[in-house]
């Protein structure tokens, strides 16, 4: 193989490159004094033992009734953009069955197609803008019970010792749903021990805290999530005997 020479200079000086970086670094290291081995006071702290808990995130998601009443609320929204925007498609459709019996080169025809346009294009403006509010809603809906179950989940995982906790999927796998053997494939924990799963402890007292905050003496009280301290949770009438 030819080696040309400018090649051999790119190399030669990508070396003296190498050799002027290393070199000062080499001679500084020769005369540069020691660093002094760590005193007590510098030592790294030692590491916590780890203690593992697990949540089923989904099945808090559908125990949590304030994601009821969110989905409600969403679903009941969504109703009534889609009556707005049928009541628009209706009367365009009356303005087609109108120009149907008009002569097409007259004024009045002419008024009504742009009459007809017009409603076609309010009705599109509606449905993208309606589809871009829900779908922001939804995303916001969903950060903060995200957020909230999060936090019970910590104070939850403090009040029982664990300093981890993975998410797992407790829904039995079946032979007939291909959905619940495709979940349980892709899910890193392959068995975890039932009595450090907290999905239970999480539920209670996240509907626990959301009925306090949304009944009628709710007034200064803390939201679900918001802010309660570790000490507040309490342990929900199925643990005490032994249960999650």
């Amino acid at each position: 193989m030819r080696i040309s020479s400018r090649g051999i200079v790119a190399v030669g000086l990508g070396l003296l490159g190498v050799a002027f970086v290393v070199g000062p670094s080499l001679g500084q290291q020769e005369g540069a004094p020691r660093a002094a081995a760590p005193t007590a006071a510098s030592t790294l702290p030692k590491p916590v033992a780890p203690v593992i808990g697990t949540v089923d995130i989904e099945q808090v998601f559908k125990g949590y009734e304030k994601v009821k009443t969110i989905n409600q609320e969403f679903n009941t929204a969504m109703l009534a953009k889609k009556n707005e925007l049928m009541k628009i498609a209706a009367q365009a459709q009356q303005e087609a069955e109108s120009m149907s019996k008009l002569d097409p080169n007259s004024d009045d025809y002419k008024q009504r197609e742009n009459h007809l346009s017009e409603l076609k294009a309010k009705t599109e403006a509606s449905r993208e803008q309606a589809q871009r509010e829900f779908a922001l809603r939804q995303a916001e809906s969903m950060a903060t019970l995200y957020k909230e179950i999060q936090l019970m989940v910590a104070q939850i995982a403090k009040w029982r010792g664990m300093n981890y906790v993975v998410k797992v999927s407790n829904q039995p796998i079946t032979g007939s749903d291909p959905d619940t053997v495709m979940a349980l494939l892709s899910s890193t924990v392959v068995y975890s021990d039932p009595q450090n799963d907290i999905t239970n402890n999480v539920i209670h007292n996240l509907n626990r805290f959301y009925k306090a905050a949304s009944g009628p003496t709710a007034a200064g009280r803390p939201a679900a999530g918001t802010g309660t301290g570790a000490g507040e949770v309490q342990k929900p009438a199925a643990a005490r005997g032994g249960a999650n």
